[in-house]
């Protein structure tokens, strides 16, 4: 091996057991983390809920057990 191809060797060699903080960065992957809110569960229950058949569902129920009700009285 004359000295031209040993001095490039040696070099590869430096090369490659040197921790240069540039080289590392060039191996390291960059990642991107996205976050995003998520509400709150009784907030999508309560938002999805609507209010007129909630109103006709209470109203239904009232009239049902009232009459029920108002023959444990007599």
């Amino acid at each position: 091996m004359d000295q031209k191809t040993y001095l490039k060797e040696i070099a590869k060699h430096v090369q490659r057991n040197t921790s240069s903080t540039k080289r590392e960065d060039s191996n390291q992957n960059k990642v991107q983390i996205k976050m995003f809110k998520k509400e709150e569960v009784h907030e999508r229950l309560f938002d999805s809920i609507d209010i007129n058949s909630l109103e006709l569902y209470a109203e239904m129920m009232r009239d049902r057990y009232r009459s029920l009700h108002d023959d444990d009285d007599e």
